[in-house]
């Protein structure tokens, strides 16, 4: 029973370690990199004491919640999610700090936004964004498949200024569209309307606003900002919202104050 309670101990000791040393970790990186909130960190390692006396961890996970990326056409402030995973961390003490720097042998970074804040972009103010079902799979989209990825094939909806004789009308279509990267920017294409048996919305376009219409769910974003200003180099969609990705194979030098450094560019 002693040895089973000095254990326990042992462990929640470690546990303690690690919570406290993820919450300085997080302080560093808010604060060098002018977030409004702390940053959720894991660090890998276990025992976690024992890493953090050699200085070096397997895995850090940095996710930062409600970034502001850009201002959108609306001028409202477009919201993401910035999430970076470090592998093989070696840093220059035991404690992370602001002005610490980390050696890592690997790192990625992505950008998560949701319908509301592409919309926004798009300026198509109640986008909906649907990551189609597999067709060849029985079943598929069910709870058991999780988030459902794709980056051609997205179901978009919304409602888009349809040209009509004579005056401007508007309305609720739904439409397929591909999702790119191009220069470090995300594109979104729509190829065409939907016909599919996902949910939708079916319009009466006439033939002269097709181009139109498909044209006002079209549009390359401004470059967003990665973590560690790491260049996107893929997009695809995790349910309704859209990821766009990109890695630094490393090994390279890494400061908290750098987390959130590139800027976003003008639109085109």
């Amino acid at each position: 029973m002693a040895v089973v309670i000095a254990v326990a101990a042992a462990v929640l000791v470690d546990v303690g370690a690690a919570i406290r040393a993820e919450h300085r970790f997080a302080v560093a990186v808010r604060s060098g990199s002018g977030l409004s909130f702390d940053p959720e960190i894991t660090i890998g390692g276990f025992p976690f004491l024992r890493a953090a006396a050699d200085h070096r961890y397997p895995q850090v996970g940095i996710t930062a919640r409600g970034v502001v990326v850009g201002s959108c056409h609306d001028g409202v402030l477009c919201r993401g999610d910035l999430r970076s995973a470090l592998t093989d961390v070696r840093t220059d003490g035991a404690t992370v700090t602001s002005r610490s720097s980390m050696r890592v042998s690997r790192v990625s970074g992505s950008l998560t936004i949701d319908s509301v804040n592409l919309g926004r972009f798009l300026d198509i103010i109640d986008l909906t964004v649907t990551t189609p079902a597999p067709r060849d799979e029985p079943g598929g989209g069910g709870p058991v498949d999780g988030n459902l990825s794709a980056s051609s094939g997205i179901l978009l909806t919304g409602t888009v200024p349809v040209p009509r004789t004579g005056r401007d009308a508007a309305a609720k279509v739904s439409v397929v569209a591909d999702l790119s990267v191009v220069g470090g920017a995300l594109r979104v294409q729509a190829t065409g309307f939907y016909r599919g048996p996902e949910e939708h919305v079916t319009a009466d376009v006439p033939d002269g606003s097709r181009a139109a219409v498909l044209a006002a769910f079209t549009r390359t974003l401004p470059v967003l900002p990665l973590p560690w200003g790491i260049v996107a180099t893929s997009a695809h969609t995790e349910g309704s919202d859209v990821t766009v990705a990109g890695d630094d194979l490393g090994p390279t030098t890494l400061y908290p104050t750098d987390f959130v450094s590139a800027r976003p560019t003008a639109d085109r």
